[in-house]
This record gives structure tokens, C-alpha cells and sequence, in this order.
């Protein structure tokens, strides 16, 4: 998994959870007593590269894309995040209205950087924000980008923001941990069109050994899916709206998916 602050202390009972995605990440860990688990961690290109050359691996928080799936088995959802926003830091003068729609969100990243052709945005480099806002990064200019790879990205990534060296930065709100004279001047905007939530899975290697993994993995979330089981494992990440849209999606799409419970 990825060294990230949420990742810290899985394999310890008493340590709490940082996340939703680590809550879950604990319960399936510790349902898979069949298997000898070790936790490591790791860069991006790290763990991509183990999972293209490794029987036996796993990786837990990997959005599902068709480049990944040629090379990795994956679960059903593991875990939903609240989609990433767009940061700002420090700024004394106020964005275009023009750029805004009338909820209040932004149009969209391109239009903002075409308003600011010499600003920078950082991004976390090998991760995927789901495939409505990869397609948004997609369209921005190489020159407006800084990508940032490797170890402890996501620290460096917000230390970079509040020291000046990127203008803007697109993060999951769980990944931000501001200061509370750093999170004054912290500004945060919402993408128009953006999904509520991106969706996690567990991934494992493409091998025989991986699918079985999976299948097991698989039986184990889906006893994650009740009401009272997810109240008891998300509650304090979720408000109760968003509880209620991930709790009607899991009901539709698995609990009441027969086909679900054979795979």
C-alpha cells in the first residue's frame, strides 16, 4: 500500500483508523487469517511494478482502469472517497465569477488555467482521481503541471502548496491536514460535473493465486455492506447523506446483485 498518514499502524487492533478506506483495509486484513499477510509500503510506481511482476500481491486503494486491469485482478468497491477539490493557498485576490457556475463550483480546471496560463497545478504523479477528472487533467497544458512521484508524495505535494512553489493543488480532502492558522488561508473548490465519490478497490496480482484472493476478498466486503455492518465501519468518515447514497449503490449494484455473491 501507499505510504500515506491514513496507511500507518493496520496490522495493530488497538491503533484507531485514520479513514474509512483504512477501517475497511483492517477488517479484511485481519477476516484473511487463511493467508500470511505482510504490509508494505511503497511509492506508486513502486507498487505497480510489483503487481506486473509478483504472483502474490495485493494493493489496497487502486482506482479500476483498463490499463491496470491487463496486469491485476480487482475487487468490488473497497472503499469510497470524497472526491478530490482543488486547493488554493494564500491568495489575496479572488477568482474570475465567470470561472464559477451557479452552484458554485468551478466550470472546469481547463477553463481556469486558460484564465491563468502561468500557473501551476501539482499532481500526484501514477495516481489516477477518477476518470471524469483524469479526462479534465488531460486537457491542461504540460507546462502547467508539476507532477510529484515517489515516497511521501502526498506531504510534499501540501508542503509545496503552502511554501508558494504550486499555485494549486488536486487532493482528496482526506490527504489535506493543514495547520489551524494554514487552514485560514486555505481555499478549496469543487469541480462542476465531478462524481461525489471516487471508488476504491483492493488489486491483486493477475495470477491464479491473486483471483483467489480476490474471490475471497470479494465474500468478506460484501458482509461489509449491510447498513448496520458499514454504519458500524464508516460512520464517523460519512456524513449521513453520503451514507445513504454509498448504502443505495452497494444495495443496487451488489447486495441485491445475485450475480455478486458467485463471483
Amino acid at each position: 500500500m501507499e505510504d500515506k498518514t491514513e496507511n500507518l499502524n493496520l496490522l495493530d487492533r488497538q491503533s484507531p483508523s485514520k479513514s474509512a478506506a483504512t477501517s475497511v483495509e483492517q477488517q479484511i486484513i485481519f477476516s484473511l487469517d487463511q493467508y500470511e499477510i505482510e504490509v508494505k509500503r511503497g511509492s506508486i510506481k513502486r507498487m505497480n511494478h510489483v503487481l506486473k511482476t509478483t504472483s502474490n500481491a495485493c494493493i489496497a486503494n487502486r482506482a479500476k482502469l483498463k490499463e491496470r486491469e491487463t496486469y491485476s485482478y480487482f475487487s468490488f468497491p473497497q472503499s469510497f472517497y470524497l472526491t478530490p477539490k482543488l486547493y488554493r493557498f494564500n491568495q489575496n485576490t479572488p477568482l474570475l465569477p465567470s470561472l464559477f457556475n451557479q452552484q458554485g463550483e468551478l466550470n472546469s480546471i481547463k477553463a481556469l488555467f486558460d484564465s491563468q496560463p502561468n500557473d501551476h497545478i501539482g499532481l500526484a504523479d501514477g495516481v489516477s482521481f477518477g476518470s471524469y477528472l483524469d479526462r479534465e487533467i488531460a486537457q491542461l497544458k504540460k507546462s502547467n503541471i508539476y507532477y510529484r512521484g515517489g515516497t511521501h508524495r502526498v506531504f510534499a505535494l501540501e508542503s509545496m502548496l503552502y511554501a508558494g512553489r504550486v499555485d494549486y493543488l488536486l487532493s482528496l480532502p482526506v490527504d489535506m491536514t493543514p495547520s489551524l492558522i494554514q487552514e485560514k488561508k486555505l481555499e478549496q473548490f469543487n469541480i462542476a460535473g465531478a462524481p461525489p465519490f471516487v471508488i476504491a478497490h483492493f488489486s491483486c496480482s493477475k495470477t491464479e493465486f491473486g483471483k483467489q484472493v480476490i474471490k475471497d476478498i470479494n465474500q468478506h466486503l460484501l458482509t461489509t455492506y449491510s447498513k448496520d455492518k458499514f454504519d458500524e465501519i464508516n460512520g464517523p468518515w460519512y456524513s449521513k447523506k453520503d451514507r445513504a447514497e454509498i448504502q443505495s449503490y452497494l444495495q443496487k449494484h451488489y447486495l441485491d446483485n445475485q450475480i455478486a455473491f458467485n463471483k
